[in-house]
């Protein structure tokens, strides 16, 4: 992949952040890249690399990734695997499924099965049917506004009380879905620590077969990426 880009002109390093991520400094053109190193790499912030990371399944496991549209987390989980397993990656819009899809051809992945599911639903079908499973929760952003400078003017503090019970709710149904020895990671892209860090402790004041292994709050002005909470939990 080096040797490529160096071809290409692109003016690159190797993250900090994330183990698998390489951060260009210099580009030709998207165009560019994508005609010559099409299928070979997938764009998303350091931070975000994090969570399949934290997750590290291992080749012929089943991982479950509950919100997983577009794909980047979910075909990092796969590529991680070595493409052998399964990873099934559920969103609850039906028109974003195709794009997860899209994104595990592209990337000549073959172990990724798409689900329309509402996370906030349990799924008996699932119950601990699943040795790693991914919660990238819905949440306010707060941690990417360095990108999306116009989203700040549409924030509103009433907004932010939604998200916890939201995230709660769907953590619990996760939690049900890993098997004994399991590993859960919930993340976010966000800086609140009322979705970060108390939802974690509040779900394993409720779950005590979970344990908390770590967990890692990213900040913007201090590490150079965008804002991003995770935290690994372990089942009994």
């Amino acid at each position: 992949m080096g040797e490529g880009l160096q071809k290409l002109g692109v003016e690159f390093s190797l993250s900090k952040v994330a183990r698998d991520g390489i951060v260009c400094s210099r580009i030709p053109s998207m165009k560019v890249l994508q005609q010559e190193l099409g299928g070979k790499f997938y764009i998303q912030d350091e931070s975000s690399m994090l969570a399949a990371e934290w997750l590290a399944p291992r080749s012929g496991e089943r991982a479950l990734d509950l919100c997983a549209a577009p794909g980047g987390k979910t075909t990092h989980l796969a590529q991680l695997m070595g493409n052998r397993g399964e990873v099934v990656a559920c969103d609850v819009h039906p028109h974003k499924l195709p794009l997860i899809e899209a994104n595990a051809r592209n990337l000549g992945i073959g172990i990724i099965r798409t689900e329309l599911n509402d996370a906030t639903k349990l799924r008996e079908d699932f119950l601990e049917g699943f040795d790693r499973v991914l919660v990238d929760a819905p949440c306010s952003g707060m941690g990417v506004l360095r990108r999306r400078a116009e989203a700040r003017w549409f924030k509103k503090r009433e907004d932010l009380k939604r998200f916890p019970p939201l995230q709660s709710g769907i953590l619990a149904n996760a939690a049900r879905y890993v098997k004994g020895g399991g590993v859960l990671v919930y993340s976010t892209c966000t800086i609140e620590q009322s979705e970060n860090h108390y939802v974690v402790a509040k779900f394993l004041e409720e779950q005590p077969q979970f344990h908390l292994q770590e967990e890692k709050q990213l900040l913007p002005q201090r590490d150079g990426v965008d804002g991003f909470y995770l935290a690994r939990l372990t089942k009994d």
